[in-house]
């Protein structure tokens, strides 16, 4: 979500930047992404196992951002839209599907709500920070390091999964 929040607020100016017309390019791809690829890999999820397919969802966050850090050209921000958009957009629901499903009926309130005022802080802290950050360094710089952040969701999910026991 800090990615996300990031992009959100600067995919818009970074592609001015870098001279990318339109400006709403990233966005537009970004929600094709997600149109696209949802149904197929939400119902993957549902068939092969939730935790089978969040990995590869929070790896193509990571990908897309990356990618999004080196972008100079039109199809630099769709190919990095595009892979940021199919993890993304299939990472949070099955995340929601796979929390709901392992923690008991009466708890499932209070999951939810913990996960969205996480996603909720990630994508304000993510905004705010990036704002700095491209500040003084640049949007590239930025986006590198939002990146980078977003590459710790990996192990912490990981980590998560062996230690906490929900449900």
């Amino acid at each position: 979500a800090f990615s996300y929040g990031g992009i959100t607020s600067f995919a818009a100016l970074h592609a001015e930047q870098q001279g990318v017309t339109p400006r709403a390019l990233y966005f537009t791809a970004f929600a094709t992404a997600i149109i696209l690829t949802r149904p197929f890999i939400a119902r993957y999820a549902d068939q092969e196992g939730h935790r089978r397919v969040i990995i590869p969802c929070l790896v193509a966050v990571v990908a897309g951002v990356a990618l999004l850090s080196m972008a100079t050209s039109r199809a630099g921000f769709i190919v990095s839209a595009f892979v940021f958009g199919t993890g993304f957009g299939s990472a949070y629901p099955i995340l929601v599907a796979h929390l709901m499903k392992r923690v008991d009926q009466r708890r499932r309130g209070a999951t939810f709500g913990a996960l969205i005022g996480a996603f909720d802080t990630g994508i304000g802290t993510g905004s705010i920070a990036m704002g700095w950050l491209s500040d003084h360094y640049g949007l590239g710089r930025a986006f590198a390091v939002a990146a980078a952040l977003a590459a710790l969701s990996v192990p912490y999910y990981l980590w998560a999964e062996r230690h906490w026991s929900i449900g």
